[in-house]
């Protein structure tokens, strides 16, 4: 596989990570919205690799499931847990960061977050 090819896919499998813990935190998510919006994001991701990542992500205590009969159908829900909230805040400081960076050239807030990390 192209360098190339293998950082984006590492680059996308970590914000479709941070992109379910940002759903969760709007509200009870279910694995077809999640699909569903990510696809009107220009991100299509596969059953087969979704539904592992939230069961990854429960058993890593970031999400919390419960089943709900929706139209005859049981659907499970996903909620974030305090564990997520927490990861989730984190995330976005040192992404925030490192996007002011790469994409602004923004240098400065780079480096005063990435120091706040090291200093936790």
């Amino acid at each position: 596989m192209e360098y190339k090819t293998q950082l984006l896919q590492s680059f996308w499998q970590g914000m479709v990570k941070l992109f379910v813990l940002h759903q969760a935190e709007q509200g009870p998510v279910y694995g077809v919205r999640l699909k569903k919006n990510l696809r009107d994001r220009g991100y299509d991701i596969s059953p087969g690799s979704l539904y592992p990542l939230l069961h990854a992500m429960e058993k890593a205590g970031l999400l919390r499931s419960r089943l709900k009969v929706f139209k005859g159908r049981v659907r499970k829900y996903y909620n974030l847990t305090p564990t997520g909230e927490s990861c989730l805040q984190e995330l976005r400081q040192t992404f925030s960061g490192l996007a002011q960076e790469i994409i602004f050239g923004n240098t400065a807030a780079a480096g005063k977050n990435l120091v706040n990390d090291r200093q936790k």
